[in-house]
Order: structure tokens, then sequence, then C-alpha cells
């Protein structure tokens, strides 16, 4: 009763963020620590990260899977079903097996070489899509529906299949290059919803002479612990190539 109370109380607490965390903090393992920026929402969720920091605006669908990841981005989609950083090196396969009851000898020991996911800004993950650990995925990138990320995914590519492969680029290299120079993710929602983001290129233009006006929005930590406001500070992303 006391753990269903406490999970009612921070979940009450995150709306005055705008912050939704259906699965509440008692769904995090222990010693797992989830930073979120205001506007972030995340729907059912198996979460065994141990460091995750996620960006404003970003939104994740249900029966969602945060394994090895540790930073998504702002104004990401994530998908239902889709699992975000699923281990590649977890049985040994240059063993006599690959089962793990080799793990109970005494002189046999087995550590993977595992590190974690990162989510540049602006990314659409599909339905049931799997990322391996390990892989970095650039800023507004796409990732189709029951795709398979092996590899590290460019700013602005679209990939499908399995293993995922380019399949073409949002833009021209040109407004790539200038969107990622914008950090226009930096901006507060008001600010850009006034721009033309129907339109890249009026964007981009309205952009060079009135540039985003950057803010730090709101952060907390949610633990099994506890919870806690942190110093607004900007959520940088990972390479923008």
């Amino acid at each position: 009763m006391i753990g269903f109370l406490k999970a009612r109380y921070c979940k009450r607490w995150l709306r005055g963020y705008g912050i939704k965390l259906v699965s509440g903090p008692f769904a995090l393992g222990k010693g797992a620590t989830l930073i979120m920026e205001e506007g972030v929402s995340i729907s059912i969720a198996k979460m065994e990260f141990r460091l995750l920091m996620v960006g404003a605006m970003t939104y994740m669908r249900s029966s969602v899977e945060l394994l090895n990841v540790g930073k998504i981005g702002r104004f990401c989609s994530i998908g239902n079903g889709v699992v975000i950083g699923q281990d590649k090196a977890a049985h040994p396969l240059g063993w006599v097996s690959s089962h793990p009851f080799q793990h109970d000898a005494p002189q046999l020991v087995y550590e993977g070489q595992l590190s974690a996911v990162e989510i540049g800004h602006d990314v659409w993950i599909g339905r049931d899509s799997m990322i391996m650990e390990g892989v970095t995925i650039g800023i507004g990138a796409v990732i189709a529906s029951r795709a398979l990320v092996t590899r590290d995914v460019p700013a602005y590519a679209i990939v499908a299949g399995v293993p995922a492969r380019i399949i073409r680029y949002r833009h021209s290299s040109e407004i790539i290059a200038d969107l990622l120079a914008s950090e226009w993710w930096e901006g507060s929602v008001e600010d850009l919803l006034r721009r033309p983001l129907n339109k890249p290129e009026a964007f981009i233009q309205q952009c060079r002479g009135e540039p985003v006006t950057k803010v730090a929005y709101r952060r907390v930590s949610v633990s099994r612990s506890g919870w806690s406001e942190l110093a607004a500070e900007h959520l940088r992303s990972p390479a923008k190539q």
C-alpha cells in the first residue's frame, strides 16, 4: 500500500512538469536513475538501464523496452514494442557452449563488452523495431517499423529492413547541414510553433535572421528511492553526423 501511494504521489508530482511516467518509479531497477526534461511521456515500459536521460517532448508508446540505453534526445517519437539496447554480446560464441550454465563454474568468467545506445533529437522509431546495444542514432533519423538496427545511423537518414539499411535521406545534404546548424531543438515549443515548420527552406531562412532562442528545460531525476528537480541545462545530442 505504501509503495502504491508513493508511486501515485510521484506521478502527480511529475505532472507538474508535464511529464507522464505510466509505469511509475518502482518499475526502475534498483540503483537505476531516469532523468527527464519537461513534456516527456513514457507509457508502460520495461526499464533495465542504469542511467537514462530523456529530452523534452519525447514520447514513447506502450511495451517499449529500455535496456542498455543512455541518452534519448528531444522531440523523439517512439512507437509501440520498440526495443532499445538489445544485448549482442550476452553469450560467449567462442566457448564450447553459448548457454549460461557454464557461468556456474568458478574458473569461468564471461563479461561481454557492452555500450549504451545514444539517440539524437527528433528521431522517429517505428513500431516493433529493435536497436542493438552500442548504436548511435543521428539527429532527425527515421527507423522503419520492425527494422533491426545493428550499426550507427547518420543524421536525417531513413533506414529499414533486417538488418536495417539506408533507404534515403529526409532532406538534401544542404538542408540537413542547415537544420543541424540551427539547433532548433534547443528552442522552446512556443518559439518553434510560430515558425514555418512545414517549409524547411523558409524555416532555415528565418532562423538565419532570427535564430532560435535557446531555453533550458526543467529536468527531474527519478529513482526507486525518490525524485527531485535538477538544475536545468541543455541536453546535448550524440554526434550530428
